[in-house]
């Protein structure tokens, strides 16, 4: 029998409200994340149990969550993941003989996504709430097969949308500065290229551990610089932090040849 390694792996669906009529997850692997609230057991995590979370400050929008576990979890994991709460970073691990008899509808989206490679996201709530029923089973062999799935990467992000960096929501001239001054450059050369359209938003990722804490040490120093100087409208920085990820994301693959990284598609609801 095939020797699995074993990682801890972690991912968050991050939320910034409890709906009632919701039926949250909270288990070995997944787990929901409510801004704001306190952690349920075995129902969601959330960022009011320490000291040290971010979570009034609103303009970090789904940042608050990964820095919450950052600062407080991240000795627990090997691998620490976030996505949206109602887009699902969709990572296919398991075999067709399987999805045929059980998840049918799993194994139609497949076919759908290897058709479509260059879709960021598949529209599907039938598919999206099989995936989740997935997670809320919880079964061992699956999770087995997931884990083995993502330790063969060092970075799991969302497909690349083929479109500019630049954008009207942020001030780029201000990101692209601060971001070059950002003391990461000390002993690196700075690689990105602004310009480049191999994006990848959303802040939806799954990351080795040593990954995450230098891409966290590298987004911290860079939003709060960018504090002193922006006008922190709403989602303000949520806005840079998806520009932050992908230009970090650039640096490492042009760093690094042989880094393992991986784009899937998010499924929607």
């Amino acid at each position: 029998m095939e020797k699995i390694t074993m990682c801890r792996l972690k991912i968050f669906r991050v939320t910034h409200q409890i709906n009632e009529e919701e039926n949250y997850i909270s288990n070995n692997i997944f787990s929901d994340f409510i801004i704001g609230q306190k952690s349920k057991d075995n129902s969601f995590f959330g960022d009011l149990d320490s000291d040290d979370n971010i979570s009034s400050e609103h303009t970090h929008s789904e940042m608050r969550a990964h820095y919450y576990i950052w600062k407080n979890h991240i000795k627990d994991y090997d691998y620490i993941g976030f996505e949206h709460f109602k887009r699902l970073l969709y990572v296919d691990y398991i075999p067709a003989s399987e999805l045929i008899e059980k998840h049918p509808i799993l194994l139609y989206l497949r076919k759908k996504i290897e058709k479509n490679q260059n879709d960021e996201i598949f529209h599907d709530r039938i598919a999206y709430n099989e995936a989740l029923n997935i997670r809320i089973e919880n079964n061992e062999e699956y999770n087995k097969k997931l884990i083995k799935k993502v330790s063969e990467y060092d970075i799991i992000c969302v497909r690349s949308q083929n479109i500019s960096t630049k954008s009207s929501l942020c001030d780029d001239n201000i990101l692209e500065h601060v971001f070059s001054s950002c003391s990461y450059f000390k002993n690196n050369p700075m690689l990105v290229d602004f310009d480049h359209t191999t994006t990848n938003y959303r802040c939806s990722f799954i990351m080795k551990k040593n990954y995450f804490c230098e891409y966290m040490d590298f987004w911290y120093e860079i939003v709060k610089k960018l504090e002193k100087i922006l006008n922190k409208d709403p989602r303000e920085l949520g806005y840079y932090s998806e520009k932050i990820f992908s230009y970090y994301l650039f640096q490492k693959k042009m760093e690094n040849p042989l880094i393992r990284v991986n784009s899937v598609p998010m499924l929607s609801r």
